[in-house]
């Protein structure tokens, strides 16, 4: 995969569009995408880790079988990375197939929710969400972080608390969990 100096969003569409175009089991992609995404050149790195996002929320679990090298990249990217490091996270989370894939990324994410910045921040909620989704023993913490989201100052934590608890609540419905009182009215 060729990737431009400058990857603006319609390059990460154009990316996106090509690699899931590719007949599965787009071996080929997988491994040129895992490839950037170990790339020591941080611009490779952050760009890939967009696109493994991308096609992750567009097909989740189509990196399955590198969940592991993934939750060890959370832990890995340097902080000055922190974009790389957010994407990076969200793709594990959506990736992760096994319990202890997922309580092991879920203890990288609690740091994440507390960074300074405010998008890795929103990405670390998003990504613990997706984490309890699948794990019940994580709902109660990530209710928590969502409902004290919701009354955050920043307007991109409250969007991604108004979205993160309608998956929660999705994924509690689907397995006859009793749900919790929540207020609507963000």
């Amino acid at each position: 995969m060729v990737v431009a100096r400058s990857w603006k969003d319609a390059d990460a569409v154009v990316a996106t569009r090509d690699f899931l175009g590719q007949p599965p089991p787009r071996r080929a992609a997988i491994r040129d995408l895992m490839t950037e995404l170990l790339s020591p050149d941080s611009f490779t790195r952050r760009c890939a880790a967009d696109l493994a996002r991308r096609v992750s929320a567009w097909e989740p679990g189509i990196l399955r079988k590198y969940a592991g090298v993934l939750i060890d990249l959370v832990a890995e990217i340097p902080m000055d990375q922190w974009q790389a490091r957010g994407y990076v996270a969200l793709t594990a989370a959506l990736n992760a197939a096994t319990h202890q894939q997922r309580m092991r990324l879920a203890s990288l994410v609690r740091g994440l929710t507390q960074d300074e910045r405010i998008a890795v921040r929103a990405m670390a909620l998003e990504a613990f969400a997706i984490l309890a989704a699948a794990e019940p023993e994580l709902r109660d913490e990530a209710m928590l972080m969502i409902e004290n989201a919701r009354y955050d100052s920043v307007p991109a934590m409250r969007c991604r608390a108004r979205r993160m608890v309608l998956l929660l609540l999705a994924s509690e419905n689907s397995t006859g969990r009793k749900q919790p009182v929540v207020k609507v009215g963000f």
